[in-house]
């Protein structure tokens, strides 16, 4: 099969994404979670937050409480219902539960919105363009990247990654969690005297994010003893002399078949990269994701590189 290397932008969601915005816009009165939305559209749960993400520009619960908010002003402009009534009829909780988004979200209050104190153009944003429009409203023009396939890659059965995982995005970012994170696993390879057997540092992020800030969001690193995974090359091993407290624990990596990508610069720009992938080049491959967790792979150390030269691939598994 020829793949494809840079590709041109894709103005169209996948069909899978499609289904979820329909079922959302369904069922905004029900409980709805990103795992729930993934088995609706039969896309991995692995990958269908970082699908979505790449198409609408958002995350699934921000924009299933954007749907929602859309859906309670409409209702507070046209109807007499109280604000406890129209907040449980589009899937919030309380009143207050409401009134809280809509501040966060919009600079505004229910009570503002009926009276018609706050004006149409802030209140109610259009829709996210489900590929109606040629980018999704996250990104712009300047934030577009063009990614490169850099190979193809078949990751070996028995590697166990020691891992810890930290918990908590704050304001679209999941820096803190990843310092947390990183932060406990090199002080325990560090404490067990094992800083030259660990060959391969990794992160994964499993969870779809709910809103800018979610303290339950994990993020997990991980390294490998004994294997360069970006060479193929070693043994992978599982030092006895780790001792598994705090969030320690082994974890296998999915083998098979992976599309490895590379990308330079900052972390806090790879979600640039993430949603290339998933929007651009992965409809162009016509290749099938696997149903297991992708990766991320650093390949220099941030403590002593430059920003602008972090190199860091990103592994997709594939069929």
């Amino acid at each position: 099969m020829s793949l494809p290397n840079a590709v041109t932008l894709s103005p169209k969601p996948p069909r899978a994404v499609e289904r979820a915005l329909g079922y959302v816009d369904a069922h905004l009165g029900e409980p709805m979670t990103a795992l729930a939305l993934a088995n609706h559209a039969a896309c991995s749960p692995h990958h269908f937050h970082r699908l979505f993400a790449a198409h609408l520009g958002c995350s699934v619960g921000t924009y299933i409480i954007g749907r929602r908010l859309q859906r309670a002003a409409a209702l507070l402009v046209s109807g007499r219902e109280t604000v406890l009534h129209i907040a449980l009829e589009v899937g919030f909780d309380s009143g207050q539960s409401m009134a809280k988004a809509m501040r966060r979200e919009w600079g505004t209050t229910p009570t503002a919105i009926r009276q018609g104190r706050a004006h149409p153009s802030t209140v109610l944003p259009p829709p996210w363009q489900s590929g109606r429009g040629p980018l999704p409203t996250r990104y712009s023009e300047k934030e577009i990247v063009m990614v490169t396939l850099t190979r193809l890659d078949q990751l070996p059965h028995g590697l166990v990654a020691l891992t810890t995982t930290a918990r908590g995005m704050v304001n679209n970012t999941m820096q803190r969690a990843a310092r947390q994170a990183f932060g406990e696993l090199t002080g325990a390879v560090a404490q067990a005297g094992l800083m030259d057997q660990a060959w391969s540092w990794l992160a994964l992020c499993p969870d779809d994010p709910q809103g800018p800030d979610d303290p339950h969001c994990r993020y997990v690193a991980g390294v490998l003893f004994g294997y360069a995974m970006h060479m193929g090359q070693g043994v992978c091993t599982q030092p006895a002399q780790i001792a598994l407290d705090g969030s320690l624990e082994w974890q296998h990596l999915a083998s098979g078949r992976y599309a490895v990508f590379t990308h330079q610069g900052s972390y806090a720009t790879l979600y640039l990269t993430w949603a290339s992938i998933y929007r651009d080049w992965l409809p162009a491959s016509g290749l099938t994701l696997r149903d297991v967790p992708p990766l991320e792979l650093m390949l220099n150390d941030a403590r002593i590189t430059p920003e602008d030269q972090l190199l860091t691939e990103i592994w997709m598994p594939v069929e």
